[in-house]
């Protein structure tokens, strides 16, 4: 039972990252319905702002994290207006949008390898390194607030959609972007936003991976993906899907290594992800849609 509960939590812990990062992939879907697959280096951008802020000491760790949050939001907000926005106004196919979001990826992925390091770098140490007990669980310090912070950061963003008047825009023009126009809604202000707030979501997700593991040039790849493998098992455009598919993935991955073996581990989210696509491909809280031809 005690190897069960710990399991529990351990998935519950790297499942609240890939739940932030695939709620940035599913806003995105939502208003352009193209997949960023630039959003995984926003994730790294974040983890490094974060680790040089603390390592020269310019800043102390809390503000270091808001800091992230903040520029990482600006670079995603930034990479929507100078490379996507072009495309979109001239009326560029989705491959076009896609191709260009890999494009960014790799420049983003080799510029820190030439300019910065290829090295792996452990996050200085911020917090207490001694795990808490916990009704028979050991918990690592670095855990617990990466579980806290995800589930603020999700709490914060659904009041946001939900009940605030710029998320709602956001939701209308992913209803249907030529109607919200009509309406009024400036639609390129509220793309723009909705990049602001995934570059948030991917910005925290990577520094709390940093402190758990290390910081290196292609973490947001190798997240990034298993995170987009979340959004499309709970349904690619479903907010609660998102954070429902990186849940799952980080259970299973967790109680995969524990219970079968570890080697299987980062291939159990794409083997879910291949089961959901033939028995449910709008996801398991994604709504199927029908076009008129």
């Amino acid at each position: 039972m005690q190897q069960f509960l710990q399991q529990l939590w351990n998935g519950l812990a790297i499942g609240s990252v890939y739940a932030l990062v695939a709620v940035g992939y599913t806003l995105v879907f939502g208003v352009l319905k193209f997949i960023n697959f630039a959003h995984g280096s926003v994730l790294t951008v974040g983890a490094y702002i974060a680790l040089y802020s603390v390592l020269r000491n310019w800043l102390p760790f809390p503000l270091a994290f808001g800091l992230s949050m903040s520029l990482s939001g600006v670079f995603s907000y930034l990479t929507e207006m100078y490379a996507y926005r072009p495309l979109r106004e001239k009326g560029a196919p989705k491959l076009n949008l896609l191709i260009t979001s890999i494009g960014v990826s790799l420049l983003v992925e080799n510029s820190i390898v030439v300019f910065v390091s290829p090295d792996f770098h452990p996050f200085p140490r911020v917090l207490p390194s001694a795990p808490i007990t916990m009704a028979g669980m050991r918990i690592p310090p670095v855990d617990l607030l990466l579980v806290a912070v995800g589930l603020v950061l999700m709490c914060s963003l659904s009041y946001f959609v939900n009940r605030t008047l710029a998320g709602l825009t956001i939701k209308a023009v992913a209803l249907d972007r030529d109607a919200a126009a009509l309406m009024g809604i400036n639609t390129s202000k509220t793309i723009s936003l909705t990049f602001f707030l995934a570059g948030i979501m991917a910005s925290a997700a990577g520094v709390l991976i940093g402190m758990r593991f290390s910081v290196n040039p292609y973490l947001g790849g190798f997240f990034g993906l298993k995170s987009f493998a979340a959004a499309v098992v709970g349904g690619i455009g479903s907010v609660p899907g998102a954070y429902l598919g990186g849940y799952l993935i980080g259970m299973l991955e967790t109680f995969g290594a524990a219970y079968i073996s570890s080697n299987y581990k980062d291939a159990i989210a794409f083997v879910l992800l291949v089961f959901v696509l033939l028995y449910k491909p709008s996801g398991l809280l994604g709504k199927g849609t029908q076009e008129k031809v």
